[in-house]
């Protein structure tokens, strides 16, 4: 995925919010243009996944609408139950195949079990590691049904997107500079408290190392409980570590993303008192504008609007910009959807420049018909002016029929440049299959041939909507038949079905 993008839109989704961020490159950092945050409908979520696409559509849509900005590039936040994130260690032999091993290693998760499987996952340096190959991966993987509803909710709000990814990455990248980009002589914990889970993951030598999350029980969901369950499950992974590597850096550095109004109000105070060792800041909305190296225009001067800033949304918004942070490369956007787009950016080139051909096939036919008008008018004006005497038509005579005889020979000419134009009626045409050809149906060629003959060539998803495109073509008044003369599996284009379609056209009347 390109990362060249001068504006990006940041959206992230949670059980009870849709926060949005707006942000522009500038130089060699960004600025964080335009926020907006709101409740999350009643109804719209239920269990951790979308229920109805249409009620969130909208309000995510009446927020777009609050931003002003309708054609930004947009990356969102994975919402979809279950998710799991792991790093997964690579054998020394490294396969051929990568992707087959991971995807193998994935399917056997107990709570992915019968569900169809979207799955991402980006290389990680670690130990091991030969020819500069990594020998860790991060993979994150989740039900595939849920990532399609998630893809047309969005669609339905107006918004193309270009990259689903979890909100612990988002955060990880908009924290990078200033939490973990420098610290090699310590290691680096990033607890994410978010809905209903904790996730947890340890950076050392600014590489991930570590990930794990770990839901929250409703008994140990109040404040007090909270915030020591959270406690402990920090102290597991640091004490982990020492037991593992005992001679390794044994210095930490703790930040804790949440939600305020889940912990109480002295949570940094009593997670330090009892997370031995470390180096432990508590980070909410409120201090978001210290903790990471996106700048703030005027609106946001001293964090006045600090409730809708969200870090997740920033994050997410980063990843378009290549800010020089760490930008983990996991998509979750189905490759289907990647492959349809490409193919309707081809299609609609190849439409351009049909219609540029068709406006210039228009301009050399009434070009013609112009210089008939202008003669015919030429020769009622010399008619008129013939007329007022007798005397003057005797003594032009010979004159005037050498000009008839000249503007004769010229109607001749040019009546036989439009004959040489006559052809079917392509306006209709054309403007029949712009609107009738199914959308999983491209055209990248388009042929006329004598007698009334065209070719249409071009890529589809499945030979039932080559065939679904020859019947509506074959209803076309324009279209005596239409007929397919050839298809195959196109294995260039990942995977598509090539074809061509040889149609008679209809002469136009009086041709």
């Amino acid at each position: 995925m390109k990362s060249d993008a001068k504006i990006a839109l940041g959206i992230d989704v949670s059980e009870t919010r849709i926060d949005m961020a707006l942000l522009k490159k500038e130089g060699n950092g960004v600025k964080l243009l335009k926020t907006a945050s709101g409740p999350v409908p009643e109804g719209a979520i239920k269990d951790g996944n979308i229920e109805n696409t249409a009620v969130l559509a909208k309000a995510i849509k009446g927020l777009k609408n609050r931003i002003g900005m309708q054609t930004a590039r947009t990356v969102v936040s994975l919402f979809a139950e279950p998710t799991t994130m792991q790093i997964v260690d690579i054998p020394r032999q490294v396969p051929s195949n990568i992707g087959k091993f991971v995807r193998d290693q994935v399917k056997h998760f107990a709570v992915l079990l019968g569900k169809r499987i979207a799955l991402d996952f980006f290389a990680v340096s670690g130990v091991g590691s030969e020819a500069g190959l990594a020998s860790r991966v991060l993979t994150v993987a989740t039900d595939g049904q849920q990532v399609d509803k998630l893809v047309e909710m969005y669609s339905r709000a107006g918004i193309t997107v270009e990259a689903i990814e979890p909100p612990l990455l988002a955060c990880t990248r908009a924290l990078y500079a200033e939490k973990i980009e420098g610290k090699f002589d310590s290691n680096v914990l990033i607890a994410v408290l978010r809905d209903n889970s904790l996730t947890l993951c340890v950076f050392r030598k600014q590489t991930m190392d570590f990930v794990r999350t770990r839901q929250i029980s409703e008994e140990k969901a109040g404040q007090g409980e909270l915030c020591q369950w959270l406690a402990g499950q920090m102290n597991t992974i640091i004490q982990s570590y020492d037991v593992e590597a005992p001679l390794s850096c044994r210095k930490w550095e703790v930040t804790v993303v949440a939600d305020c109004a889940r912990l109480p109000a002295d949570a940094q105070e009593a997670l330090r008192a009892n997370v031995a060792r470390t180096n432990l800041q508590l980070l909410t909305s409120k201090d978001i504008c210290q903790a990471t190296v996106v700048s703030q225009s005027r609106r946001f001067t001293n964090c006045r609007r600090a409730n809708e800033l969200s870090l997740p949304a920033i994050g997410l918004a980063m990843k378009l910009l290549d800010a020089s942070v760490c930008n983990l490369g996991v998509n979750l956007l189905p490759p289907e959807t990647i492959r349809l787009r490409a193919t309707q950016k081809r299609a609609l080139i190849t439409a351009n420049i049909i219609a540029a051909v068709l406006l210039l096939m228009i301009l050399v036919v009434s070009g013609p018909i112009w210089k008939i008008k202008k003669l015919n008018e030429s020769i009622e004006d010399k008619k008129a002016h013939l007329s007022q005497s007798t005397h003057s038509l005797v003594e032009k005579r010979e004159s005037v029929d050498e000009q008839i005889s000249t503007i004769s020979d010229k109607l001749n000419r040019i009546n036989k440049i439009l004959d040489s134009h006559r052809d079917a009626y392509w306006p209709g045409l054309l403007s029949d299959i712009a609107k009738k050809r199914p959308k999983t149906v491209c055209i990248t060629s388009l042929s006329s041939g004598p007698d009334y003959q065209m070719s249409l060539k071009g890529l589809a998803i499945s030979n039932e909507d080559v065939y679904l495109f020859v019947d509506v073509l074959n209803k076309s008044e324009h279209i005596d038949s239409a007929v397919i003369f050839e298809t195959k599996k196109d294995s260039g284009n990942n995977g598509l079905v090539s074809y061509e379609i040889r149609c008679s056209l209809t002469a136009r009347k009086g041709v």
